[in-house]
């Protein structure tokens, strides 16, 4: 099976379900919706499209990129590219197989279910898996399932390392109208890979690490580490055990020949630095005049839009700073008087094991690339409103010692969950459509409507404690709290 010429990719089209090639994606005999059981699935098959892409067709400059992401290429443009490249994305190359190291020694066999992100996790039951989701992966699943593994996933314990970005990072794709376009948009140019990457020129024909393998306990600069390479990188000794028999796909359905387990090893090696992935903001901060960069990723249960800042926005000071994905950067350029619309996914885990999956499509106002201070403001709003009512909250509970009892009862987090649920159209709504010439106008809005919802979930959360004698000296303290922060929120706002 061969990503290049094989049809691996699932979409839907006008309701119909369908395969179709690589090839067919890009010179436009096909169009669809990428069409999996799972959506972190459809997540990490269009980050290895875009991969794939970047790797046989970087654009010159924005003018050549500009033609890609308007007109499909012919089939003679497309087999100029894969000439030479072929190799690369075969599952089953005798040598060198695709995200694959061939002689891999393991005792036993390692069933496919560990392939797939969360499937063999006790808190699987969170994301609705259907019994046998990986019992048998077809070729198109399961290279997508190594490619998450290597890239997006928590890395599998024991001594296994995880991607170049670190465990569980946050993606960011910009979405275009249609999935040829989407590819496209997500694609460097060279122009912006140099700037990106300074060493992107002598490191451009460097081959990915299953097919160039690094020595073990290497020590590798980030510097090193060419495009190429560093988006096709595989950290841990993997390889398929032969296909048997044809079967149905238990991940998209397929009858065609499936995989049932493979076999694993780990490796290590260092990398010093951070590696820049296209698709990924990072974040730093300078201790000891030493700069350290690392990328952001969902450590706790809030939602995605309070992470929007550090992904949209470009900012840093002497202490600490962020720089969103090159991607970002890129359609800066060309995309600053347009809407955007940006796919933004990831996991959430503990250690090895995944406990959130997260997917989501996020829009910005016209305007968005001049205006991420006040794309910033919106955020930080939106977060203040939240730390308001839980500061209220906690008040209530452990009022001031030796002053004021407090009630005992901790509604912090519950009510805090709650915010995040009610704000969470207002907070998407507020990006998609505020109009920044009108900005202020805008923003105090916004604080109205945060301030509504703060009343009113502080009103719920201690209606049934306010005929207790006890508690009145707590209630009235976590009431005063809610006056104070909202006159330092809202100068000219109104209050309780």
């Amino acid at each position: 099976m061969n990503l290049l010429t094989n049809a691996w990719i699932p979409i839907q089209h006008q309701g119909k379900y369908q395969k179709i090639s690589y090839q067919q994606l890009l010179c436009g005999d096909q169009t669809g919706e990428l069409c999996f059981p799972r959506d972190d699935m459809e997540l990490a098959c269009l980050q290895l499209l875009c991969a794939i892409t970047q790797v046989l067709f970087i654009p010159k400059d924005k003018k050549s990129l500009g033609q890609y992401v308007k007109e499909p290429i012919t089939p003679e443009v497309y087999a100029d590219a894969c000439q030479g490249k072929m190799d690369w994305f075969d599952l089953d190359h005798p040598e060198t197989p695709f995200m694959q190291i061939r002689g891999v020694k393991a005792t036993q066999s390692t069933p496919m279910d560990k392939l797939l992100a969360g499937v063999a996790d006790g808190t699987n039951k969170a994301f609705v898996n259907p019994q046998g989701l990986a019992e048998a992966l077809c070729g198109g699943c399961v290279s997508v399932a190594l490619f998450n593994a290597a890239n997006n996933c928590p890395s599998m314990g024991g001594g296994f390392k995880g991607g170049l970005r670190g465990s569980t990072p946050i993606t960011t794709l910009i979405n275009g109208r249609t999935l040829r376009e989407t590819i496209w948009l997500n694609v460097l140019t060279e122009d912006a890979a140099e700037f990106v990457m300074p060493w992107y020129q002598e490191t451009k024909d460097q081959l990915p690490n299953y097919l160039d393998k690094i020595k073990v306990d290497s020590k590798i600069p980030a510097s090193a580490i060419g495009l190429n390479r560093g988006l096709l990188w595989q950290p841990a000794y993997f390889e398929l055990l032969p296909s048997q028999s044809s079967a149905n796909c238990s991940c998209c359905g397929g009858y065609e020949p499936v995989y049932n387990g493979f076999n694993k090893a780990k490796f290590s090696y260092t990398i010093e630095g951070v590696w820049p992935h296209p698709l990924s903001a990072r974040i730093f901060t300078v201790k000891s005049g030493e700069r350290q960069e690392k990328f952001p990723s969902f450590t706790t249960t809030a939602p995605t839009w309070t992470h929007m800042s550090r992904l949209v926005v470009d900012q840093q000071n002497d202490k600490e700073g962020q720089q969103t994905a090159p991607v970002i950067q890129q359609a800066r350029t060309f995309m600053s008087a347009d809407k955007i619309q940006l796919i933004i996914g990831g996991y959430r885990n503990k250690q090895a094991t995944v406990e959130e999956r997260r997917h989501e499509l996020f829009s910005l106002a016209q305007g968005w690339a001049e205006h991420g201070d006040l794309i910033q403001q919106i955020i930080i709003v939106g977060l203040s409103y939240k730390t308001t009512l839980r500061k209220a909250l906690y008040l209530f509970s452990v009022g001031i010692k030796d002053k004021v009892n407090g009630s005992g009862v901790n509604l912090c987090d519950p009510v805090e969950a709650v915010y995040y649920q009610q704000t969470e159209n207002l907070m998407h709504n507020s990006l998609a459509i505020i109009k920044f010439e009108e900005a202020q106008d805008e923003l105090l809005a916004l604080n109205k409507q945060l301030k509504s919802i703060v009343i009113s979930l502080f009103n719920q959360a201690t209606e049934s404690y306010r005929q207790e004698p006890k508690m009145l000296k707590a209630l009235a303290l976590a009431r005063r709290s809610l006056h104070k922060s909202f006159r330092e929120l809202e100068p000219q706002g109104e209050t309780l």
